[in-house]
């Protein structure tokens, strides 16, 4: 394991709470339609317009390479893999 700079881990430490914010607007719910693939047969799936979603959520991007990304919200932790998720929260801090 290589040793972290101090600029590492406020470039890393930002680019979390950015993820977090950017992800924070997603409601729990949409994590399942985050985590499977969009065939050009399906339709686009909508948000649900319910207040019951309306919940903070977190993102940790764990591998934007590999498109891992963990979502938390209340007692919850989902795991998904989708790459184009991972690199819009990696984009979105820099």
């Amino acid at each position: 394991m290589e040793p972290t700079s101090r600029r590492q881990f406020l470039r890393r430490s930002s680019a979390v709470a950015a993820a977090a914010g950017v992800v924070a607007v997603v409601p729990a719910s949409a994590a399942k339609a985050l985590s499977t693939t969009k065939t050009d047969t399906e339709p686009e799936r909508k948000l649900p317009d319910d207040k019951s979603v309306d919940v903070p959520v977190v993102a940790h991007v764990t591998d934007v390479r590999k498109g891992l990304v963990v979502l938390y919200t209340g007692e919850r932790e989902v795991s998904i893999k989708n790459r184009r998720l991972a690199a819009a929260l990696y984009h979105a801090t820099h």
